[in-house]
Parts: C-alpha cells; sequence; structure tokens
C-alpha cells in the first residue's frame, strides 16, 4: 500500500510536469486562472489569503504543530506523537526542498500590492504540501489518541483549512495551480503513509491505559 501511494504520487506530479513544459491541460489551467485572480482581487479575499500565508510560513506551522504535539505528548504520556510530526516535517520539507531545486518551475508575478513572492521555484507549493502533510498526521494523531468522537468534525476542518491554505497561494499569486495541486497530493499522501506506519509499528501497549483504550487496538 505504502509503495503504491508513494508510485502514484511520483507518477501525478511527472504527467503534470509533462504537461507543463508540452503546453498541455496544466498549463491551460494555470495561466487563465492566474489573469482571473489579477482580475478580481477582494479586500476581504485578500485579508484572509494574507493571514493563511502567515499559519502556512515556517513560523507560523511550527507553532501549531507543537502546541498540537505538545498536548497530544502530555495526554499520551508518550514521545510517538512527537516523532511521528517529527518525522513527517523532516520528510515533507526535505521533499519540498528537493522538487523545487530539481524542477525548477518559475512562480507567477504575484499581484498588484500584495507580498512579493519568494526567491525560491514554485513547484510544488511548499505552504500546501507541508500543511496537507502536518494538519493532516496531527488530525490522525487527535482522533487516534482520544477524539474519535469528533472525527468527522476535525477531518472537516482540517480539509477546509488545507484547501483554503492552498486556495490562498494562488489568490496572492504566488503559485499556479498545479503547483498547489501537486502539493496537496503529496502531502496528504505522505501523511497517510506515516499514519500507516504509526498506526501498525507503534507500541500501543506503552501507551496509558486511558489512549490505550480510546483507540481500540
Amino acid at each position: 500500500m505504502i509503495f503504491g501511494i508513494v508510485v502514484a504520487i511520483f507518477y501525478f506530479t511527472r504527467r503534470v510536469l509533462v504537461s507543463l513544459h508540452a503546453g498541455g491541460w496544466a498549463k491551460d489551467l494555470d495561466e487563465p486562472t492566474y489573469q482571473w485572480v489579477l482580475n478580481n482581487q477582494s479586500p476581504v479575499l485578500f485579508a484572509i489569503s494574507d493571514f493563511l500565508y502567515f499559519w502556512g510560513s515556517t513560523p507560523g506551522m511550527s507553532i501549531v504543530m507543537v502546541l498540537i504535539t505538545g498536548l497530544l505528548s502530555w495526554k499520551t504520556r508518550s514521545i510517538w506523537p512527537f516523532i511521528a510530526v517529527a518525522l513527517t516535517a523532516v520528510v515533507s520539507v526535505g521533499l519540498t526542498i528537493l522538487l523545487k531545486a530539481s524542477l525548477q518551475v518559475h512562480r507567477p508575478e504575484g499581484i498588484p500590492g500584495g507580498p512579493t513572492p519568494p526567491l525560491s521555484y514554485s513547484f510544488p507549493s511548499g505552504h500546501t504540501l507541508n500543511s496537507a502533510a502536518l494538519i493532516g498526521i496531527s488530525s490522525y494523531l487527535a482522533i487516534m489518541y482520544g477524539l474519535r468522537r469528533y472525527a468527522y468534525l476535525i477531518s472537516i476542518v482540517a480539509t477546509l483549512f488545507v484547501l483554503a491554505m492552498g486556495a490562498s497561494r494562488i489568490y496572492i499569486g504566488h503559485h499556479w495551480v498545479s503547483d498547489v495541486l501537486v502539493g496537496l497530493l503529496i502531502g496528504a499522501a505522505w501523511a497517510a503513509v506515516v499514519a500507516i506506519l504509526h498506526y501498525f509499528f507503534v507500541p500501543w501497549r506503552k501507551l496509558p491505559s486511558s489512549a490505550h483504550g480510546s483507540v481500540n487496538r
């Protein structure tokens, strides 16, 4: 299953890149969307996008993950939540850096009056990839470690946050649609891989009895 997920990630990424270089569906989607963004700026949507710009950055996401991981580790009296989140973060950031450097897709030019796009390459969207991976794995951990009754609510909130993060990157002109789609796919798939590894290999018997009972293992 893990091997299949990894293969699917890179196959789809390759197909998007082929389409971008050959002028296919990805490029046909990217440029009209960017033009629409330039012509349809709203103060409210821009304010929301600017707010998410910080919380999807390294400092913002670090604050969120420290709070979530600290609460989960305290509740379970276990280091496993920290290990799972740390592994997710290290690999997702590494994938972002590696793919940007090797694929070298240039960013759009931003929007008038908006924040200047970073100097790094565009593909994939690091904000989207890392938020999908980290919010995904932390949501899984929260559900497994005692919040199973709120699983649907947590899943919906997490999904909306990640989708809003991706949309905000497009709306402030820092990324193409293809950057966000691939970032979302890779981040979610990597979170799924870590969740599968955690589910099958974490020694649940070492957890406190209350947490152990909540996962019904």
